[in-house]
């Protein structure tokens, strides 16, 4: 009895080595890798080799199979998807259902199976899909971490891969490049969308010739100061993470503009000699540009007394030409003014000032006081007083319209109309003053019957 005992114990032995030495795998990778045989007992280990075979993709940054595969995507320039890094085939005879895991890296976004576009997939017996990889858009450096494959519904049935990537920040995606005045250009651009990105390297070129670094900068805008007046230049940008390593991205679409440091040449200007009430609102200005003018310089007009000034802008003419400006004068005192005329090119180089003076009146004169003066058989007359100087105007409204008549206002204010001889009848006539700045006063009326 006790010889016949002996093998059991030995098998029972066998299988308690047997299951420890299972326990410990279970603790890694969790994959069982051998058929183990005692005696005439066999004991099968699973394991993920015997669902699925992983072989390396089209993207060529996986290598390995099943138990040993690795990834290194290596220096990623831009956010991109890798459609094809491992194949995955079902090689059981039924259905089933694998998932990924991603865990420690950053600068992936997404893994996923292509078939579905999720990271879980059911394949059936023989069936293939590649797996995807989405690196990210919002953050760049150096990455590494894991990607695990593994045997939906089961805890232990998986395989952990080594993940490694070097992604650059994502480039601006434009630039702009502005000719401003003394020759600068100003370059401006959005920030990148990687979000740690320590500064931008700005590289410029002259005409068609090779690009050379700039500047380094840590804002979004820069303005180039060393140019040459009339020279076209051609700029990107590149965006460096932070950390270390550090890592450039792609340019940036490029930008030209050439650089003006050339003011337009003086204007000349007209105006009346005053502001009346009738046309403060709208004063016009006369301006006439020189030879050289681009349609895209901008003039503007400056009304000025003392502190106070009123402005008006209007784009240019194409070459010589006039331009009409009306300008608002109506908040300005009375008295002398001062009109200043520039022209403005686009880059913001302003001409020299041409000027002219004026006089603000908008005060109209009085009503003149007004006599008729009855002259029998020549011409009769309308005297009185006014503004000295004014322009009196006699119009005759009874009993029928005649006129006007006009004469102008001694320097103390007297003045003497001649107007149509009338007989017999009563006339009515107004009377009213304009001064030298063209502000017509209140009129006057005088009636009066003559004799036959």
């Amino acid at each position: 009895m006790k010889a016949g005992r002996f093998p059991s114990l030995l098998v029972v032995g066998c299988l308690g080595v047997l299951l420890g030495g299972l326990l410990g795998v279970h603790g890694s990778t969790a994959a069982f890798t051998a058929t183990t045989a005692v005696g005439a007992n066999t004991f099968v280990a699973d394991r993920l080799g015997n669902y699925f075979s992983v072989t390396p993709g089209a993207d060529a940054v996986a290598t390995g199979d099943i138990d040993t595969l690795a990834v290194d995507f290596g220096l990623v320039p831009s956010a991109r998807t890798f459609s094809n890094v491992f194949t995955v085939t079902n090689v059981s005879s039924a259905s089933q259902s694998a998932t990924l895991t991603l865990a420690g890296v950053a600068q992936v976004t997404a893994a996923t199976f292509t078939v579905g576009g999720s990271a879980m997939i059911t394949l059936a017996p023989g069936a293939s899909t590649s797996v995807s990889v989405q690196t990210s858009t919002t953050t760049a450096g150096r990455g590494a971490g894991t990607l695990k494959l593994r045997l939906a519904g089961s805890s232990w049935l998986y395989r952990t891969y080594p993940l490694s990537l070097d992604q650059a920040p994502e480039a601006p995606a434009r630039l702009t490049a502005t000719a401003k005045a003394a020759g600068r250009i100003q370059l401006t651009w959005p920030a990148s969308t990687t979000a740690n990105v320590s500064s931008y390297d700005l590289y410029r070129a002259t005409g068609s010739g090779s690009l050379a670094k700039l500047a380094t900068v840590g804002a979004t805008t820069y303005d180039d100061t060393a140019t040459v007046d009339g020279t076209s230049y051609r700029y990107v940008v590149r965006a460096t993470s932070s950390g270390t390593p550090a890592f450039d991205s792609l340019a940036s679409p490029q930008a030209t503009a050439t650089a003006d440091a050339t003011a337009p040449l003086q204007p000349t200007v007209s105006a009346a000699a005053y502001v009346n009430a009738a046309g403060a609102a709208a004063f016009p200005v006369n301006v006439t540009l020189l030879a050289g003018s681009a349609s895209t310089d901008t003039i503007t007009v400056a009304i000025a007394s003392g502190v106070t000034t009123a402005t008006a802008t209007a784009p240019a003419t194409e070459g010589a030409g006039a331009v009409a400006v009306s300008v608002n004068a109506g908040a300005l005192p009375e008295g002398a003014l001062t009109i200043s005329v520039t022209s403005t090119d686009a880059a913001g180089n302003v001409s020299t000032a041409a000027s002219r003076a004026v006089t603000k009146d908008t005060v109209a004169p009085g009503t003149p006081s007004a006599t008729y003066v009855d002259n029998k058989n020549v011409a009769d007359a309308i005297t009185g007083t006014s503004e000295g100087g004014a322009a009196i105007t006699a119009t005759r409204t009874s009993p029928t319209a005649a006129g006007p008549y006009t004469a102008s206002a001694a320097a103390g204010g007297s003045y003497a109309v001649t107007v149509a001889v009338a007989k017999g009848i009563t006339v009515t006539y107004s009377i009213t003053a304009t001064d030298a700045a063209g502000n017509v006063g209140a009129p006057g009326f005088v009636t009066f019957a003559t004799i036959r």
